[in-house]
């Protein structure tokens, strides 16, 4: 009897193990067919037709996982070896299809020993990203958050979303076809199949459009607008007169936005200066504020700036700084609280919120706006300096950071009026995009290179991807002219995706990467590059990694990446120059670098 049910129970059993068993066997024959090297052997389950797509993945991958400007999270790679595999098998299929009409159909790649050859090629070329991802993490000081276990992960991870690609890529094949063979009933079939494809890729933009891009920013609007209207931790209201915000201001706690309450509780006081720095007399610093009020134009906030500054005495002090915020209102601590320290509290910082959404959204939505902003502010500043008695006139500084420095940069015709209407101005994390910086670097003195490029002998202008590029160039030499006020620094970081990328970089090469410290060749050690020399200049590829990069760029330590923290201490240093009432030094620098550090918040 028990054999009779054990039997039975084989009978059920049976099969379904065997099915199990199949659809493993199925699984890890596709796997075979999608991981790089193997692949190249031969195809087990996915269509012989596929061939030269699977080619190009497979040299499209060797470019995947080559260095950027970042060390990568796994999440990161996982997109990049994604889309290019898809790029490449996307390349390859096409020009395998112009091929065939001169050429004779030919296997000799797949029963030869080419399969090997590329397959040894890509093992290089993962082994060799493994060791770069980990020279790279340490380079930039995350060697413990992005190891070579997240290349490993992110390249498995990439790998399968290139699996999917090439299914949604059979499906839009097969609804071409589909419509093409239907309208092929009443037009030719060479008219019928192109506009099958262009009427449904047509239909897949619109929808995207409609459906995720708006959709996307419309929700990114709603959140950014709650996240204005909330107050981070750590951010109180100032009981201080010199600060907007503050029961005495124009300007009400409730109206200057989340990132204004951080910026107008945060910072050095008087008290703070006088511990860190030694100085026997010291001023309450001035920072005024102005948020972004539905209905109140961008003028009438300038005018509410000056009306703040009267109501401060803050023409009465010896420095004013104009910073115009990022697309968030956010303004960094560092520049801010490194001219409080070195003017002894004796300055006053002026700022106002044009825009509540992240910086890439806003500049997406609205370009001028920043630039807009900063212009109206300065003329509106600069108007009431000219009317006051040259003796007794403050002297004039503006400073941004990423979208800042953009909005502050272009808000002047070119160099000559910047020096002609300041007294000096700091910029760090400029996007490509902007203008001024764009044609500085054009002009660059003959042999300095793009990354940090040497303007009219350091006359007036000095790049600096470290403090050290204040005093000579990039090959330890002295500057040819010595630096003269107005002085302008210009703060960007080898590594920093924002101000290395632009669109055209997807089909131009661009000279940073001709130059020493790409391509395999060591850039001068004075140059104190953050980058691996190993990037190279791919089409479409490049354009898309430093892209990517951006997501990441503030995810790195100061002095990385997007983001400039302690070197404030010394462009602001050099900006100010004897204009400063104390002068920096290392000792000094430390101390204030750790009061910065520890009285900032997460926002």
């Amino acid at each position: 009897m028990r054999g009779h049910h054990l039997r039975r129970a084989l009978t059920f059993v049976a099969p379904a193990a065997v099915a199990t068993l199949r659809a493993v066997a199925f699984g890890l024959e596709v796997v075979n067919d999608l991981t790089p090297g193997i692949r190249m052997t031969r195809r087990r389950r996915l269509p012989q037709h596929l061939g030269a797509g699977i080619l190009g993945a497979e040299v499209a991958t060797w470019w995947a996982v080559s260095p950027s400007l970042l060390p990568r999270p796994w999440w990161v790679t996982a997109a990049n070896v994604a889309i290019v595999q898809g790029v490449g098998h996307v390349g390859a299929t096409a020009l395998a299809y112009v091929l065939r009409r001169w050429l004779p159909p030919t296997n000799w790649f797949w029963t030869g020993a080419g399969h090997t050859v590329v397959a040894v090629v890509t093992a290089n070329a993962l082994l060799l990203s493994l060791r770069r991802q980990t020279q790279q993490a340490r380079m930039v000081g995350v060697g413990r958050r992005r190891g070579r276990s997240h290349a490993l992960i992110g390249g498995l991870v990439g790998t399968a979303g290139y699996g999917v690609l090439l299914l949604l890529g059979d499906a839009a094949q097969a609804s071409v076809d589909r419509l093409g063979a239907r309208l092929a009933r009443h037009m030719p079939l060479w008219v019928a199949w192109p506009l099958a494809a262009a009427g449904l890729s047509w239909l897949a933009l619109l929808l995207s459009d409609k459906v995720l891009v708006r959709r996307i920013l419309a929700d990114m609007s709603r959140q950014a607008s709650v996240v204005n209207q909330s107050v981070f931790p750590g951010s109180m209201m100032p009981w201080e007169p010199e600060r907007s915000g503050s029961p005495w201001s124009l300007e009400p706690w409730s109206a200057v936005g989340s990132q204004g309450r951080a910026v107008l509780s945060l910072g050095p006081r008087a008290r703070d200066i006088h511990e860190v720095t030694g100085l026997d007399e010291t001023h309450e610093p001035i920072r005024l504020f102005v948020g972004l009020v539905p209905g109140r134009s961008l003028e009438a906030a300038a005018r509410l700036i000056l009306a703040e500054m009267d109501r401060t005495g803050a023409f009465r002090r010896d420095t004013l700084v104009i910073q115009t915020s990022a697309g968030t209102g956010w303004i960094t601590d560092w520049s801010v609280g490194a001219v409080e320290f070195l003017t002894g509290g004796n300055c006053a910082t002026m700022a106002m919120q044009y825009s509540y959404l992240p910086s890439p959204v806003s500049y997406v939505v609205d370009r001028d706006t920043p630039v807009r902003a900063s212009r109206i502010l300065i003329s509106a500043v600069l108007s009431r300096l000219a009317q006051m008695d040259p003796a007794d006139r403050p002297r004039l500084y503006v400073a941004g950071e990423s979208l800042g420095a953009y909005g502050i940069a272009d808000s002047f015709a070119d160099l000559d009026e910047l020096l002609e209407r300041t007294d000096g101005a700091l910029l760090t994390g400029a996007p490509r995009f902007t203008r001024l910086i764009r044609d500085l670097t054009r002009s660059r003195d003959p042999g300095s290179p793009e990354r940090v490029p040497v303007i009219d002998g350091g006359r007036h202008v000095r790049f600096a991807a470290r403090p050290l590029h204040l005093r000579q160039d990039v090959h330890g030499m002295p500057f040819p002219r010595a630096w003269e006020h107005p002085r302008v620094v210009i703060g960007q970081h080898a590594s920093d995706p924002i101000v290395w990328w632009d669109r055209r970089l997807y089909w131009r090469r661009p000279d940073w990467l001709t130059e020493p410290g790409s391509r395999g060749i060591r850039a001068p050690r004075p140059q104190h590059l953050d980058v691996v020399p190993g990037m190279r200049w791919v089409p479409f590829v490049s354009g898309w990694q430093v892209g990517l990069d951006q997501l990441t760029s503030v995810s790195v330590p100061g002095g990385h990446g997007h983001n400039y923290h302690s070197e404030m201490l010394w462009y602001w240093d050099a900006v100010l120059g004897d204009h400063a009432t104390v002068r920096l030094t290392r000792r000094l620098a430390l101390r204030m670098a750790a009061f910065i550090r520890t009285d900032s918040i997460r926002r």
